[in-house]
């Protein structure tokens, strides 16, 4: 059974991811949560604590819990918050059937129906390539994917739109990978690149379903990662 703090952590996430309780704004009182939940302080406090560790929230004299700006802190957004000054484009959308060894790769079961796309994202000032990422989605979940939404929309807002799934929680593996790959070095237009900073992963739905598979290399000038560790 869940401690009582981490129930009461899991309720105001998903008020923050939910925008509920949007960026700036208060989150429910320790007041309002104690009736809620029928707790004592102590737990309502710990999980209050857990997300100003997270730097989801921060205490405000007089107000409350504020929600921080997306940016500041560690819940999983798109491209398009990550980089709003930049610009994607989505291609090669197919269809493929999971065999051994994707399976192992992606954690999608053989025999799954899954699209899978490239998407390449550059700054829109200086035209200069931030990403290569290659994804592996569910069928059954993303019903008439297309290319045309993918550009349009990105993928995250097609999830929150189109399916019954909400975005979880990510996990996910960060190393530098060298290269001397002409393929790789040729997407990036940039043939004096060493290698790039890999982040690859899964992206999961509230209830344990694997909404993403991705792959995602960096160029490494642009790649910036903060996040506070904390021991539970």
């Amino acid at each position: 059974m869940n401690k009582k703090w981490e129930i009461v952590f899991d309720y105001l996430m998903h008020l923050i991811r939910e925008n509920k309780v949007k960026a700036g704004e208060i989150l429910p009182s320790q007041n309002m949560l104690k009736t809620k939940f029928k707790y004592s302080e102590q737990p309502i406090r710990i999980a209050f604590n857990k997300l100003i560790e997270l730097q989801i929230v921060k205490p405000v004299n007089g107000k409350g819990y504020v929600v921080q700006e997306k940016i500041q802190n560690n819940l999983l957004f798109s491209f398009r918050e990550l980089f709003p000054n930049s610009i994607n484009r989505y291609y090669e959308l197919k269809e493929l059937t999971i065999d051994k060894k994707l399976s192992k790769e992606t954690n999608f079961y053989e025999g799954t129906q899954v699209y899978s796309f490239k998407c390449i994202r550059k700054d829109k000032d200086s035209n200069e390539v931030i990403l290569y990422q290659e994804s592996i989605v569910p069928k059954n979940i993303y019903k008439k994917l297309s290319l045309n939404y993918l550009n349009e929309n990105g993928l995250m807002k097609f999830v929150e739109n189109e399916t019954s799934s909400k975005v979880s929680h990510s996990s996910k593996k960060i190393y530098f990978e060298g290269t001397s790959n002409k393929e790789l070095l040729n997407i990036f237009e940039d043939q004096s690149l060493s290698g790039f900073i890999v982040d690859k992963g899964n992206v999961y739905g509230i209830f344990g379903e694997l909404l993403e598979y991705r792959i995602s290399r960096y160029k490494p000038k642009y790649f910036k990662w903060d996040f506070i560790e904390w021991r539970k």
